[in-house]
């Protein structure tokens, strides 16, 4: 079986990756600092500075990752990290063209993968938002990666992933006495409401995109 790997997204991946890695391993930045012998301050300077830090030395990143049991390219984010280094998990990186009709997610190559920092099922994955759709009050901006549980079911005033015979949709779930339907969030998109009829199959709730949902 293929070991996941993954990916941090963000400005200094190397305080988003020892950060996550000293949670795992319950370290705080003394005894990070007594395992390895780079001075607390350097730690907290690699932490907290995030975006204005500097890149540590690769002697520096070699004392701290010898304690964390990686090597300094991974800690730099240039390779990936098992998953199974991670107390929260993972989950794979999907793409739209890749869902299929049926109520189960299509295959996703391994290889790629977001930490999710909720609880999640086994089953969840990652999709980028993709158009304009849903762009509004408390909507998405397109290039938003969001999380989606199929395990959660869909609940009016809640954001989920559909596949018509066309498509994949986000859209907001609402339940009223006349049905179900799938909402855009965009009051100028075209055909905003539509019917959760029988040939439109809910794949699962997004739970998280930058905040919980």
């Amino acid at each position: 079986m293929t070991t996941m790997e993954a990916t941090f997204l963000g400005q200094n991946p190397v305080a988003e990756i020892l950060e996550a890695l000293m949670d795992k391993q319950s370290l705080n930045q003394t005894d990070l600092a007594h395992r390895s012998g780079v001075s607390q301050p350097a730690i907290n300077r690699i932490l907290k500075e995030r975006s204005k830090a500097k890149k540590p030395r690769r002697e520096t990143l070699e004392k701290i990752g010898g304690v964390l049991g990686v090597t300094p390219e991974q800690l730099t984010g240039q390779d990936p990290i098992s998953v199974r280094l991670f107390d929260k998990g993972a989950v794979p990186i999907g793409r739209w063209d890749m869902l299929t009709h049926t109520p189960h997610m299509g295959e996703i190559s391994p290889g790629r993968a977001l930490i999710c920092p909720v609880p999640h099922s086994d089953m969840s994955f990652a999709l980028p938002v993709i158009g304009e759709a849903m762009v509004g009050d408390d909507g998405y901006r397109e290039g938003d990666l969001i999380f989606i549980d199929p395990v959660v079911k869909p609940a009016h005033g809640r954001d989920v992933v559909a596949v018509s015979p066309k498509a994949g949709l986000l859209r907001r779930y609402i339940e009223t006495p006349e049905g179900q339907f799938l909402k855009a969030l965009n009051p100028s998109w075209p055909n905003p409401i539509l019917p959760l009829t029988s040939d439109i199959i809910v794949m699962g709730t997004v739970i998280f995109s930058g905040r919980i949902r």
